[in-house]
């Protein structure tokens, strides 16, 4: 795998609706699947036909938008729940107003602190999709998109690079944005685009929250 790319659903119920999202599965809104079309769109121009397969998140909300994107790209589409969201626990379901009152306050190392009863940490994402990644990387495919969560994005973005699973860097993914990352002429990883919005400005589409 020499090139990945990153796509964040676009805007979904859950956003819209003030609810928390982790496993939440909630389609997307209508906004939301034209936000999708408009990225499917921009992909096309970027990559012509070099994104060779692409792999989702099994919720709702994430597997709709890949499968918005499949229709343009025509690769194969492949759903695997390792790419899901950061599972939120009991939070699940719960508007942030309940969530707050079942939340756990942080603590250190703040890699392994889980923010709800029954929540994922960010160390337990990180080993999550590290095995899936772990996976992909030794296939054929020279380009690889994942559609995804923005708790997942950033986890990949931090696994592309390598860096040091102890510290929490997060690079934010906004609705159907898209990320580009690769592999320059020395060998060096590198971020070529992060959080691309810019094709869903001139439609109007680019101000929605970034939440989960």
């Amino acid at each position: 795998m020499k090139e990945l790319v990153l796509v964040r659903h676009g805007e979904a119920e859950h956003l819209v609706k003030g609810i928390v999202g982790g496993w939440t599965d909630l389609p997307l809104t209508d906004r939301g699947r034209r936000q999708t079309e408009i990225t499917g769109t921009r992909l096309m121009e970027l990559f012509e036909s070099r994104i060779q397969k692409i792999y989702a998140s099994d919720l709702i909300r994430a597997s709709e938008a890949a499968k918005i994107i499949q229709e343009k790209l025509d690769v194969p589409l492949i759903i695997d729940s390792h790419l899901r969201e950061l599972n939120q626990g009991v939070a699940k379901n719960m508007t942030h107003e309940e969530a707050a009152k079942v939340a756990i306050p942080m603590s250190e190392p703040s890699v392994d602190w889980t923010p709800y009863p029954e929540a994922e940490s960010w160390r337990m994402l990180q080993e999550r999709v590290a095995e899936v990644m772990s996976e992909l990387e030794q296939k054929e495919e020279d380009v690889v998109l994942i559609v995804g969560h923005g708790n997942t994005n950033a986890v990949i973005v931090e696994w592309w690079l390598q860096l040091p699973s102890e510290h929490n860097i997060y690079f934010p993914t906004h609705p159907a944005s898209i990320t580009w990352l690769g592999i320059n002429d020395f060998g060096d990883r590198e971020i070529r685009k992060l959080n691309e919005t810019a094709h869903l400005t001139n439609e109007g589409l680019d101000d929605c929250v970034s939440q989960q």
